[in-house]
């Protein structure tokens, strides 16, 4: 049976209506362990399948040599490191109403860098705002982790690279990937030679490409103004996005694997 995570799915409307005020539009989350356990979505079962990113968050809070019992189908390890927020009927509801208005204004400080805090049953951690899968962002929902880890994970599935400019629908892209539904395989030595070959990238330079970017204005209280900026400039797009091939007889490998 494939292992699973025991991941908890919130509900943004029940964490709104704990928000704090602190000052115009700006809100803090501080909720107890009754309170956080009357956000969490009742129609959801709170389990996700393995995958790349839960791994990374494996080996951040039990280092790189951790076990997990193969008896063990569900792992509640990251049930108080990582979970969702559904963020349904929220910001895509029109803000001209007084409700969606001042829910939308409360949803938005969740993303404030100063995070929220909850208490999932062992204390209260502060968590931050990560990332999402393609069909999260569908959906309407967001990845949220405890602050003290979370640029060690981002560093390990960057590889600890440093990305500088970059098309970011492409950085987005293969950040979500992680999120995807997987199975691990060990001691199959994929950095041998001659089994695996990257396609070399070439780049296309498209002319004339309207940008729309941000920039950050004066510090206004505890929240950054940005302000939208419109150009126009040429992009360099890489034409095969990261094909891979692989061999015949280190295929079958895998597929033995996998059975």
């Amino acid at each position: 049976m494939p292992r699973r995570y025991k991941i908890y799915q919130m509900s943004a409307i029940a964490l709104a209506s704990y928000a704090e005020e602190k000052e115009n539009d700006v809100y803090e989350y501080k909720l107890s362990a009754a309170s956080t356990e009357r956000c969490k979505t009742y129609t959801a079962k709170h389990e996700q399948s393995d995958n790349a990113l839960f791994h990374q968050i494996m080996c951040v809070i039990n280092g790189e040599d951790f076990k997990i019992d193969d008896e063990i189908n569900l792992v509640t390890d990251l049930s108080d490191v990582i979970f969702y927020i559904d963020f349904k009927d929220i910001f895509d509801r029109d803000s001209e109403g007084e409700i969606y208005k001042r829910r939308q204004a409360k949803c938005k400080s969740m993303f404030h860098p100063n995070g929220i805090e909850l208490d999932f049953g062992k204390g209260f951690k502060r968590y931050v705002t990560f990332e999402h899968s393609n069909s999260m962002g569908r959906l309407s929902r967001h990845a949220f982790i405890r602050e003290d880890i979370c640029e060690k994970v981002r560093r390990r599935i960057m590889l600890d690279m440093k990305i500088g400019m970059c098309q970011l629908s492409k950085l987005y892209s293969y950040v979500g990937l992680m999120f995807s539904d997987g199975t691990r395989i060990d001691g199959i030595e994929i950095d041998k030679p001659h089994r695996v070959i990257v396609i070399e990238n070439p780049i296309h330079i498209e002319k004339n490409v309207p940008v729309i970017t941000v920039k950050a204005d004066e510090q206004s209280g505890s929240m950054k103004k940005y302000s939208r900026v419109e150009s126009v400039t040429n992009v360099e797009v890489q034409t095969f996005d990261g094909e891979g091939l692989i061999s015949k007889q280190y295929a079958k490998v895998i597929d033995k694997v996998y059975c």
